[in-house]
């Protein structure tokens, strides 16, 4: 495993994720015919993945998945991701709630709009109320949060996330009866992955920025101190 961000070969693997993320096909020089076969996935170069044992529907999964853990593995960076240190601890849980509260609101706004669409059936509207009722559930107990707040614990909270997101919004893919709405909950559950994507980069900017203060020793320790 790659453990230092300076390395070439941490490059290479951004740059493996950033071109199999793409939306656009890659073209070579004045030939119309498209490469996009021939760009390496980083999820191929891995093997299996939560994603591909599970048979999630969605191409891009695996891929974001891959991005997910390379971008969480890399918080060793910032000191050791099992300390209770304050303002890491509490970047990644603002982090978090931020990504729990902006997925609750956009699945609620994408389960009332499908309820007066006419292509949905009856099944695929109850399954994405389920859905919305679960997230309000979990909202009211504060997002199961851990005890400790340290980056592992939100480094597996954001896995446990991203898995329940293209899980479910996989169940939903498979229980729609016509390409349109298969392909509207394929590209509503990647607008909130791509929001985890976005907040998880946001929470290694702050923690960088963080470390790069340096802040005293007794400082970090009594953050929250009065």
């Amino acid at each position: 495993m790659v453990q230092r961000l300076g390395g070439g070969s941490v490059l290479w693997f951004v740059t493996v994720v950033a071109m199999s993320t793409s939306s656009k096909p890659l073209q070579s020089a004045g030939h119309a015919n498209h490469m996009g076969s021939l760009k390496p996935s980083a999820s191929s170069l891995v093997g299996d993945t939560m994603s591909s044992t599970n048979d999630v529907p969605f191409d891009w999964s695996s891929d974001y998945e891959m991005a997910v853990v390379y971008i969480t593995s890399a918080w060793t960076e910032f000191g050791d991701v099992r300390s209770p240190d304050a303002p890491l601890g509490i970047i990644a849980e603002n982090g978090f709630l931020n990504y729990c509260v902006r997925f609750k609101t956009k699945l609620a706004a994408w389960a009332k709009s499908l309820q007066d669409r006419p292509d949905v059936s009856e099944t695929v509207k109850k399954a994405v109320s389920s859905w919305y009722r679960a997230i309000d559930t979990l909202s009211q107990d504060n997002w199961n949060l851990p005890a400790a707040l340290t980056l592992e614990s939100f480094r597996k909270q954001f896995m446990t996330a991203y898995k329940h997101l293209v899980l479910n919004g996989a169940e939903i893919y498979e229980k729609s009866d016509s390409e349109i709405v298969k392909r509207d909950v394929d590209g509503f559950t990647r607008d909130v992955a791509d929001t985890m994507i976005g907040i998880l980069k946001g929470i290694s900017n702050l923690c960088c920025r963080n470390k790069s203060e340096a802040f005293p020793r007794n400082a970090t320790r009594n953050i929250n101190s009065p």
